[in-house]
């Protein structure tokens, strides 16, 4: 938040200043007295994700202006970060899959429950994948990459999987 006078001068709550010829110390820097002084009072937007865009401002009016960044790289960035996390959490069982391959299956086989969750990891990081692909703006990317699995319906006051377009969630390892 800032106050603006006629002038479009910016004034902060504590800052000392000087305005019309007059020194105004960091006591006389408020509210009241600003408002006193006839100055506008600028309630500033919520900044834009500078991930998604490149971001100017605020305005005197306490407004952001956004220049979309390239939709093709932000996919690319998006899609490489899903896979760094699908083969985070799929390096836990590498090892399993290296040493069945390195003494033989009959020796030391992957348990079922271990090669299920990993194929239903790489089933989830794809979909992921295809979802984030499928959009066509980066108004939509961000909706789709910041939208939560699950949302709070107060009807009946419990979490509801979100009807909105979201990413499908990770599995995680206990579920399977």
């Amino acid at each position: 938040m800032f106050y603006k006078d006629s002038d479009g001068n910016r004034y902060r709550i504590g800052k000392p200043f000087t305005y019309q010829g007059y020194a105004y110390g960091t006591a006389l820097a408020n509210h009241p007295k600003f408002m006193e002084l006839g100055f506008t009072q600028v309630i500033i937007a919520p900044r834009p994700d500078d991930n998604y865009y490149i971001v100017t401002g605020p305005d005197l009016n306490g407004q952001y202006t956004t220049t979309p960044r390239d939709l093709d790289k932000l996919k690319e960035n998006q899609i490489t970060k899903e896979k760094q996390v699908a083969n985070q959490i799929l390096s836990k069982t590498d090892w399993m899959v290296i040493r069945a391959m390195d003494v033989g299956v009959a020796i030391a086989a992957v348990p079922a429950d271990v090669s299920n969750f990993r194929s239903t990891m790489r089933g989830v990081c794809d979909a992921r994948c295809t979802a984030i692909n499928s959009t066509v703006s980066v108004e939509e990317l961000e909706t789709l990459v910041k939208a939560p699995v699950q949302i709070y319906d107060q009807e009946t006051e419990t979490y509801i999987t979100n009807p909105d377009p979201h990413l499908p969630p990770w599995p995680n390892e206990e579920s399977n």
